[in-house]
């Protein structure tokens, strides 16, 4: 993100804006490097001609890897995946979670506006209602105030950081997850724990969620930093238990045919076979 929103000015350019911007590490002296690094690659040809494959975790991941000028014909989708994933839980959840950093590009103000205006316009709808929120950063202390200026503070309770044995138990428990991030996001990691646990997941409209999630489907999609519209969709899902479990269930299809460790070694043996067999694996 820049100031806020995503940027892709050097997409398919020389990347000599990121020095201007100091785009690494907030730093015109670090980015100089970084920026000589690829422009000295691109000169070279490096990652067009000495590379046989890349291995994307996302369709729009390889889209966004072709605008660079990366071949498509050398990248191949190949999502992550779960090691010993839990039973399904199909019920009605107790509260519902946010899983992630707290960070600016997580969008978790536009989470909590979405939620102080469902407390104003329909409260009903909060009174048998709860967020957890999972996981530290920069922001939490600024974001635990926030949720107190708006009057949520029994609403919202922010955990802190959890080992990935508690997140998954948490999950399970939950009705839904909720992804509210302005930025693209490659493969959101939540999002494949909350369908292995056969919960729903509320996504913004955004990168590869767009595509990880299926509207109406395995969840529900918001237009990005729209809280507004994802007040609508908390809604929906509050209100809708039944279909809140259907779409959980789809979910649990979803994670078993795309992103369980069988599923995920077969494909990489796949993408392997089709490099060698197109004479690769000389190049580094």
């Amino acid at each position: 993100l820049r100031n806020g929103r995503v940027c892709e000015e050097c997409i398919g350019k020389l990347p000599w804006r990121g020095i201007v911007y100091g785009c690494f590490r907030s730093s015109r002296l670090y980015s100089a490097p970084v920026v000589a690094a690829e422009i000295m690659h691109k000169i070279k040809k490096t990652w067009t001609e000495t590379v046989d494959a890349y291995i994307s975790l996302t369709d729009f991941g390889k889209r966004k890897f072709m605008e660079c000028g990366l071949p498509g014909d050398r990248i191949h989708v190949k999502p992550n995946f779960l090691i010993d994933p839990p039973s399904p839980k199909h019920a009605k959840g107790e509260y519902a979670i946010y899983l992630g950093r707290l960070s600016g590009e997580k969008g978790l103000d536009v989470l909590i506006d979405a939620l102080a205006i469902l407390k104003t316009s329909i409260p009903q709808v909060l009174e048998s209602f709860s967020l957890k929120v999972i996981g530290d950063g920069p922001l939490r202390a600024e974001l635990e105030k926030y949720a107190e200026d708006k009057k949520l503070g029994e609403k919202i309770d922010f955990t802190g950081r959890k080992s990935h044995d508690e997140c998954m138990e948490l999950l399970s428990e939950a009705s839904f997850l909720i992804m509210s991030s302005v930025c693209y996001e490659n493969f959101p990691m939540a999002i494949r724990e909350a369908f292995a646990c056969g919960k729903p997941v509320i996504a913004s409209r955004l990168g590869a969620m767009a595509e990880i999630v299926e509207d109406n489907k395995t969840g529900l999609l918001f237009n990005p930093g729209d809280s507004a519209d994802l007040a609508e969709k908390i809604r929906w899902m509050t209100e809708n238990e039944d279909a809140c479990i259907g779409m959980g269930k789809n979910a649990r299809a979803s994670f078993e045919s795309k992103y369980t460790a069988d599923r995920n070694f077969a494909m990489l043996m796949d993408i392997y076979e089709k490099v060698l067999a197109k004479g690769g694996g000389q190049r580094a």
